[in-house]
C-alpha cells in the first residue's frame, strides 16, 4: 500500500484522552483516516469486523475480550486488517506471544507523532517488526491446566501453603509451578502474573 492510498484506522484504547491524542496525531497525517474507535476488547473486535480497517491500533490491556483472543478473531474475520499493538512497555515475552498470534508490530504509548504514523504506514504496507505473517489460528494456552489452577488460586489471594492444601500437592510443587508460571509469562510478581495471564486470555479479567 502506498502512502497516497488512504489508510483506514480503528483505534482501540480504554483511555479517552489517549484515544483523542492518537486520533489527533493520525488526523494530521496525509493519507490516514480514523474510521472507528473502541474502549474495550468487545467493541474493538466488533468495530474492526464491521469496518474492516487497514490497521487496528490495539491497546494491550483493556476490559472485555483479551488482546490475544482479539488478535485471533480479527485475523480470522477481517484478514486484511493489520494489527499494531499499543503498549507502555516493550515486554519480550508478551511480545513473542502476540507476534506469534499474528500482530504485525508494536508502538509505544510514548511514541512521537512521526513514530506513530510510521508504525501505521509500515503495518499497512506489510512491513512488520518480524519476518513473515503466520496465518490466523486458534491460540493454544500458554500455561498448563495445573499452572492455570495454581495461578487462579494466586489471584484469589491464597498463599503457597493454602494452594498446596487446596490442590493436595506439596509446597515445593507449588513453588515449582510458580517458577514455571513466572517464566512463561515473563512476570515479576504474583500480581503481574495474574495481569499477564488475563491479557493472554488464560482466565477472567482480574479487574471485574
Amino acid at each position: 500500500m502506498s502512502i497516497e492510498t488512504t489508510i483506514r484506522i480503528v483505534i482501540a484504547d480504554d483511555h479517552d484522552l489517549f484515544r483523542d491524542g492518537m486520533r489527533a496525531m493520525l488526523g494530521a497525517a496525509t493519507g490516514i483516516t480514523v474510521v472507528g474507535e473502541a474502549s474495550d476488547g468487545d467493541a474493538a473486535l466488533a468495530t474492526t469486523i464491521a469496518m474492516g480497517p487497514d490497521v487496528l491500533l490495539l491497546d494491550v490491556e483493556m476490559p472485555g475480550v483479551p488482546v490475544l483472543s482479539t488478535i485471533t478473531r480479527v485475523l480470522a474475520e477481517s484478514p486484511r486488517t493489520r494489527i499494531v499493538i499499543v503498549t507502555m512497555h516493550r515486554d519480550r515475552v508478551l511480545a513473542g506471544h502476540l507476534l506469534a498470534a499474528g500482530a504485525s508490530g508494536f508502538v509505544s504509548k510514548s511514541a512521537t507523532s512521526a513514530e506513530l504514523v510510521q508504525a501505521v504506514r509500515h503495518a499497512a504496507g506489510g512491513i512488520a517488526e518480524r519476518v513473515g505473517t503466520p496465518p490466523a489460528r486458534t491460540v493454544l494456552s500458554v500455561l498448563s491446566h495445573r499452572e492455570r489452577e495454581v495461578l487462579k488460586l494466586i489471584g484469589d489471594g491464597l498463599s503457597n501453603q493454602m494452594i498446596g492444601q487446596r490442590l493436595s500437592i506439596s509446597i515445593g510443587t507449588v513453588k515449582r509451578h510458580n517458577t514455571h508460571i513466572f517464566a512463561k509469562l515473563g512476570a515479576s510478581s504474583r500480581t503481574d502474573a495474574v495481569r499477564r495471564a488475563w491479557t493472554l486470555g488464560e482466565f477472567a479479567d482480574p479487574r471485574s
